[in-house]
């Protein structure tokens, strides 16, 4: 029984036949709290030699599996850059090359170009030429068909006005040397 208890028991006059324990937990007993004391000491003991060393090895395993993955994704972020990098130093040089190719596609094309042009005007010259000699020769056919049809009907004509036949040679002769004249004065 505690001893206030008992205190206020003898004051008040009453007499104490049975101890009553009543639970108090406001003030503990002194055995408790040395019963407390040595229990939380061992539990202390217990888990600064069982338990503690457990957590450090695991937070250290954690700490170093940590930084064994930043220094992993530090090289991944690095290989990875380095990929980018000759991945764009390809792409410009494929941006570049295709431009070369388009360039020489295009100076081609121009002298491909310069090229037909050239052989259609040297064609088309041949062909002028060709054109304007064989007018030429046609005109010159076609004057010497009018001479000589020119020449007989001078004859004929010379003949049914003279009234006899004229020596055909001399007079085709003549006539031609006159249409000769009169070809060399045009």
């Amino acid at each position: 029984m505690p001893y206030h208890l008992i205190l206020w028991a003898q004051a008040h006059g009453t007499a104490e036949t049975e101890p009553v324990d009543k639970f108090n937990p406001t003030t503990p007993h002194g055995g408790e709290i040395i019963a407390a004391a040595i229990f939380f000491l061992l539990l202390f003991a217990i888990i600064v030699k069982v338990a503690l060393p457990k957590l450090n090895a695991t937070l250290a395993a954690r700490e170093q599996a940590l930084s064994g993955q930043l220094t992993e994704a530090e090289r991944v972020r690095s290989e990875a850059d380095q990929v980018l990098a000759e991945y764009r130093a390809r792409l410009a040089d494929a941006q570049s090359e295709a431009n070369r190719i388009i360039e020489e596609g295009r100076r081609t094309q121009e002298a491909i170009i310069g090229d037909a042009r050239t052989r259609a005007e040297a064609e088309a010259q041949a062909l002028l030429q060709r054109a304007q000699s064989d007018i030429q020769a046609e005109r010159d056919r076609a004057l010497a068909a009018l001479r000589s049809e020119l020449a007989s009907l001078s004859i004929e004509l010379a003949g049914k006005v003279v009234g006899q036949s004229l020596n055909t040679e001399a007079q085709r002769a003549l006539v031609e040397g006159y249409i000769d004249q009169l070809a060399s004065r045009n």
